[in-house]
């Protein structure tokens, strides 16, 4: 049987109409589709139409980004396919055969936008463009995205190549996760070594917020004219980092700010349980007591300020048996914020907790052994009178 400890839950869902997570009127901006997600726990805070599949220009290189650092090494060489020099601008002007290292390519499709670059990692990858489509497609669905269709790996213009706002978070959620990466996308300006044009070695970011918020540290820029300016970035100030994305905006720099500025004015970062920090008990059939569980992990609520009710219920493992040991693990909790974001995590065992004493029936045992001493008994009796009777006529025959 579990433990729940139960608190006032208040809030209500996010909709599409720009609406945050707990009720209050969101941002006001120009973009026709649009998020703010907690990086660390993915709680959307707001969102305009964030699921409404558009054209997302170069923001595309976020995963092929990804993609090249899951199958690969930084220190890789990438070798350019022919034809790379047909590829649209923009471009790192990329030779046929040109030999260049992962890191450094990384750059190049993170600061310059390069779609050469972006052609040369699909080869490098999958063998082929459509291949590498593939592979983003699929990446793509395991990350949980349900409306992206990725035909290419830089995000040019093709009327099938489509994802959303929140799509794009869960992406940057999970390409933020390298370090590489989140050391890429928030570098300025960075020379990188090529094999042959050796005049063109200069990656400046066109990311233009990094320059105007200290606290910005990503991600991708993007433009088409059937896509306008489209941006995911990424802030972090005191240990709270948000991702914002923006797609179909006249001037995604405004958005950003004022996106941010709605953020950090009405949530907080809270910690709701300290790794180690015992969360409740788990009692279970068989064992001496209670069994204490705690986190190991820090469990971080991102509410409103002042907001710290929730509802935390802990669930004991199906096939839990005693006795348990230390630090065993014994369950999975969740908690519920005061706006009905869920979050699960494992507990442990603070503590072993033996097997309850068995309390046998001491008349029972008694009985049994009586039982058998009786029977026993009855038994030498009847064989001695037996032996008696049986001597008896054997000492009158002989007489």
């Amino acid at each position: 049987m579990s433990s729940i400890l139960t608190a006032l839950i208040l809030g209500q869902a996010i909709s599409g109409s720009g609406i945050g997570a707990s009720g209050i009127s969101g941002p006001t901006i120009d973009a026709r589709s649009a998020i703010i997600v907690d990086e660390a726990s993915g709680k959307v805070l707001w969102g305009r139409n964030p699921n409404t599949p558009m054209y997302p220009a170069s923001t595309t290189k976020i995963m092929t980004a990804m993609l090249l650092l899951e199958h690969s090494t930084p220190g890789e060489i990438i070798t350019a396919p022919q034809g790379v020099e047909d590829v649209e601008p923009s471009s790192m002007n990329l030779k046929t055969g040109e030999k260049v290292r992962v890191k450094d390519m990384l750059y190049a499709l993170m600061l310059r936008s390069a779609n050469d670059g972006c052609v040369a990692v699909a080869h490098h990858v999958a063998g082929s463009v459509p291949n590498f489509a593939e592979l983003m497609n699929r990446k793509a669905e395991q990350l949980g995205c349900t409306n992206t269709f990725f035909t290419n790996p830089n995000g040019l213009p093709d009327e099938n190549h489509v994802t959303t706002a929140n799509d794009l978070t869960l992406m940057a959620r999970a390409a933020m996760k390298y370090p590489l990466f989140r050391e890429v996308v928030r570098t300025r300006k960075t020379r990188i070594a090529r094999s042959i044009n050796a005049k063109d070695l200069w990656m400046v970011n066109r990311n233009k917020y990094l320059a105007k918020d200290p606290s910005a540290d990503g991600i991708k820029t993007g433009y088409t004219k059937a896509a306008k300016s489209c941006y995911v970035g990424s802030a972090t100030r005191e240990n709270f980092r948000v991702i914002t994305a923006i797609l179909g905006s006249e001037e995604w720099v405004v958005d950003h700010a004022a996106m941010l500025r709605w953020a950090y004015k009405n949530y907080d970062r809270q910690v709701v349980f300290r790794a180690g920090a015992q969360v409740g008990q788990i009692e279970l059939s068989g064992l001496a007591k209670p069994i204490s569980a705690f986190t190991g992990i820090n469990i971080i609520s991102i509410i409103r300020p002042g907001k710290t009710d929730g509802t935390l219920k802990i669930e004991a493992l199906p096939d839990l048996r005693g006795p348990i040991l230390k630090k065993q693990k014994v369950g999975e909790a969740t908690w519920t914020d005061s706006d009905g974001f869920e979050q699960r995590f494992a507990v442990f065992a603070s503590e072993a907790v033996d097997l309850a004493p068995v309390r046998g029936n001491s008349l029972l045992g008694g009985t049994l052994w009586l039982g058998v001493g009786v029977a026993g008994g009855a038994w030498f009796l009847q064989n001695r009178n037996r032996r008696r009777f049986l001597y008896g006529r054997r000492k009158r025959k002989l007489v």
